[in-house]
């Protein structure tokens, strides 16, 4: 059993895993993955040592794809014939987040009630289409958007129901952008919306998931 850290545009020239352990490189068309010993046990310490060792991999390349904890396949074989079904769209990923990071907004404020409350309405088709329309627009932040648009190079939108959290916004910026971005928020009035920012990170949301056997 192999555990996989993350895929790479380029291979740094040493990576090692959350045990210490050096990780090896498995080369495929146009990327590399670099793998380990089997995943441990889950924990808070084992959680946290893997997004160090993704953490030191992102910043040693240009392009990362970072893997959840647990991601593992059965030798090195499997890892690669899983991989390669999903080249192409590994490759135009790695292209998305050369030279990024990940910037991660939670969005706090009334609108979080008024959604579960909407998608309560109509049927089961309807509530779904209002949800991915939703999930797509989150007009509550368009002034954030307009004030961004010159940082974010790409978004992607989790939605949430639960009482107070309206959403969590996930943007990808060039990497040492993060203090501009940061500022821009803070000057950024928003009605009735509590913005958190934290980052920069790893493109965690902006990486294919990618189905190990």
């Amino acid at each position: 059993m192999i555990g996989l850290y993350a895929i790479v545009a380029d291979a740094p020239r040493q990576a090692a895993g959350s045990r210490g352990e050096p990780l090896q490189t498995i080369q495929l068309e146009g990327f590399s993955a670099l793998a380990g010993e089997a995943p441990p046990p889950l924990s808070v310490e084992s959680l946290r040592a893997h997004e160090a060792a993704v953490r030191r991999i992102a910043e040693a390349v240009e392009a990362c794809l970072p893997a959840r904890f647990g991601a593992a396949a059965s030798d090195t074989d499997t890892l690669r014939r899983a991989l390669a079904d999903r080249a192409e769209e590994l490759r135009q990923a790695l292209a998305l987040v050369r030279g990024r990071e990940q910037m991660t907004l939670r969005i706090h404020g009334p609108g979080a009630a008024t959604a579960a409350l909407s998608a309560k309405e109509g049927g089961a088709g309807t509530r779904y289409l209002e949800e991915r329309r939703r999930a797509r627009q989150l007009p509550e932040i368009d002034p954030l958007r307009r004030a961004l648009a010159g940082l974010v190079r790409a978004e992607r939108i989790e939605r949430h129901s639960e009482p107070g959290l309206l959403a969590s916004v996930y943007h990808l910026i060039d990497r040492g952008a993060a203090p501009a971005y940061a500022r821009a928020i803070g000057e950024i009035p928003l009605e009735e919306l509590r913005v958190a920012v934290s980052g920069p990170w790893p493109a965690w949301s902006f990486a294919p998931e990618v189905a190990l056997p």
